[in-house]
């Protein structure tokens, strides 16, 4: 897989992109980008764990000026009006969106979306509604584990102590707490988060340190409530992206609807519009389930969105290509004609294996 992925990326894309030979299907509906945001200048890339999704202000341009010169940028609206069946789409019709709110939508992404005259749906989470910007619980959790030299958390819940000593065991108990944190209401797990803080030996003001950097600011934080209004006045359309961002999959059915119907009522009461799209948490198979599109059907979404293209749920489980640190155009090229969805089948089906 380490040599496949740098022969696609660096020499088959590339060369049927200069060939022009890469093309959507016809009949499969318009293409769906995702980004996560640009990384503002002068933060230092920590890892891809957490900044591998954000890519610079020269990739979003090099992408927002192919997009514009090849395919058919679509507004939202446009985008809804399909998904109900009323307009037909260009074959080459091609959605703009961005998850999770950080500060840099507005800051670094924003201006340039503006500079080239496109449209974007922006999926914010119902904690862009407070005063105060804040980091994500997530985000918060990889900061703490990876700041300290060795962990050690007592938990309630487990017999023994989750422990990490080095880079790589800390990497994985942050993914098994996103894991088991997710199951939580809000409000419960920041009192879990805070405990664990003080377990790991983090201060109180930990934020400081970043709030008062503006490349740190602007990375980590999230859209406050002014700055998600500044954002849907500048034209952004936004959607909901629950009010916490927990992997739906592993929270009761319950306290699953509260966190998709009621982060869309916050946004509409925080921008004064209607909120009709949802962009599932993480989006991954493994992050939502068939009960959570029932779900977001019932909270009176219009379509609802994953984060990968490997998925073919219709309105309420719609793919999109997920687009990363260094993915040039060649390479935004192969996944939007398709080829690259073609190739990873292939590949799974004769290895078992995904391609990077």
């Amino acid at each position: 897989m380490r040599i496949v992925s740098p022969l696609l990326k660096h020499v088959l894309y590339p060369t049927l992109s200069r060939a022009g030979v890469l093309r959507r299907p016809s009949g499969s509906g318009p293409a769906v980008l995702t980004y996560h945001g640009i990384l503002p200048a002068g933060y230092p890339r920590r890892d891809a764990a957490i900044d591998g999704h954000l890519i610079s202000s020269d990739e979003f341009r090099s992408h927002l000026r192919f997009l514009k010169s090849r395919w058919d940028v679509i507004a939202p609206e446009q985008f809804r009006l399909w998904c109900d069946g009323q307009v037909k789409l260009p074959s080459r019709a091609v959605l703009l969106t961005c998850d999770d709110g950080l500060l840099n939508t507005v800051t670094d992404m924003l201006p340039i979306i503006r500079d080239f005259d496109l449209p974007c749906l922006f999926f914010v989470t119902g904690a862009s509604t407070s005063e105060q910007g804040a980091v994500l619980w997530y985000e918060r959790l990889y900061l703490w584990l990876t700041q300290a030299p060795a962990v050690s958390i007592r938990m309630p819940w487990r017999a023994h102590a989750y422990a990490a000593k080095n880079k790589q065991e800390s990497h994985s108990l942050w993914r098994e707490l996103i894991d088991k944190l997710s199951s939580f209401e809000a409000g419960a797990r920041e009192s879990i988060l805070d405990q664990m803080r003080i377990q790991i030996g983090i201060s109180e003001d930990w934020e400081s340190e970043y709030s008062q950097n503006e490349p740190s600011r602007r990375r980590l934080f999230m859209l406050n409530r002014s700055d998600l209004r500044t954002l849907a006045d500048a034209g952004g359309t936004i959607g909901a992206h629950t009010i916490s961002h927990p992997m739906l999959s592993r929270v009761s059915d319950e306290l699953a609807f509260h966190e998709i119907s009621e982060g869309r009522t916050q946004l509409e009461n925080a921008i004064g519009r209607k909120i009709w799209a949802f962009a599932y948490p993480f989006g991954t198979p493994e992050s939502v389930s068939v009960r959570d599109e029932v779900l977001t059907q019932r909270a009176g979404f219009a379509c609802s969105f994953m984060n990968t293209e490997n998925t073919s749920g219709g309105n309420f489980m719609f793919p999109r290509i997920h687009v990363s640190d260094g993915m040039g155009v060649a390479e935004l090229e192969a996944h939007l004609s398709g080829l690259y969805r073609s190739l990873q089948s292939r590949f799974v089906a004769l290895s078992g294996r995904p391609v990077a």
